[in-house]
């Protein structure tokens, strides 16, 4: 067999990069996720009376599954592994997402792994809970490299159905992320961690980096829970780069646990 290489993602999933949340113990276990389910009705009471998102706090922690295949060096490999974000206070009313990913592929006896951290850094306002993107690094202890003012806002703090949102943001090392997101009606969504109501919402995304990535595009469904703040499932189509080879992904990413009840404030 051959070892296992160590590789060099230059994008990692859209969850990936920001309705930021993530993923974590503590919920109750179903035993398979099903897809998600027709339109709910309006009526039905397990639907939120809100589409206020909840309030990001120090400690929460998301966990997904991510399965799918990638299209490498003109090969297909299956992909598996898992994606996890934790939410800490950094100061200031400033919060520090850390996401920690790992992927698996495979094709036969030849075996890739990845395993990769970012560090993302938001402030959410209280009242309006609009969440705006102040900066990123790659490890907790590196400088972090700043957004470029004015701050933009990446998660909007209120959901409507039938809407779209998009934005902007560029880095202080020329890094620049935009997105498109086309926001839909709401449904239930079961994953590993249970069934949530959920706005199910398409998404386009671009990403330019510096040499020697160039440039990364990203186009896909998602389903967004006001309840947990964050994503329960996600279907993307990635195109990056790995080791400066080109790369596509289709990956799906289901909420696999978390310890934020959907109760909570």
């Amino acid at each position: 067999m051959k070892p296992t290489q160590r590789l060099t993602m230059a994008v990692v999933g859209i969850a990936a990069t920001l309705w930021l949340s993530g993923c974590g113990g503590g919920s109750s276990t179903a035993s398979e996720p099903g897809t998600p389910n027709n339109p709910a009705n309006p009526n039905n009471p397990s639907l939120p009376s809100t589409n206020r998102i909840r309030l990001f706090q120090h400690g929460d922690e998301f966990t997904y599954t991510i399965s799918g295949v990638a299209l490498y060096l003109g090969q297909r490999f299956d992909v598996s592994g898992t994606s996890t974000d934790r939410i800490t206070s950094a100061g200031a009313g400033v919060l520090r997402v850390k996401r920690e990913t790992r992927l698996h592929l495979r094709r036969g006896s030849q075996t890739y792994s990845d395993n990769s951290q970012a560090i993302y850094y938001i402030s959410q306002d209280r009242q309006s809970r609009e969440v705006t993107l102040i900066g990123y690094a790659i490890d907790e202890d590196d400088p972090i490299t700043n957004s470029t003012l004015p701050y933009r806002v990446v998660v909007p703090g209120i959901i409507h159905e039938n809407s779209n949102f998009s934005y902007s943001v560029e880095f202080e090392d020329g890094r620049i992320l935009s997105e498109t997101w086309q926001i839909g009606t709401i449904e239930p969504v079961s994953t590993y961690a249970g069934q949530y109501p959920c706005y199910r919402m398409r998404f386009d995304g671009y990403r330019y980096y510096p040499a020697p990535f160039r440039e990364a595009q990203e186009a896909g469904t998602c389903w967004f829970s006001p309840q947990l703040g964050t994503m329960t499932r996600i279907e993307s189509n990635e195109q990056g780069w790995l080791d400066g080879e080109p790369v596509e992904y289709r990956l799906t990413y289901i909420l696999q646990r978390t310890n934020v009840s959907p109760n909570s404030p």
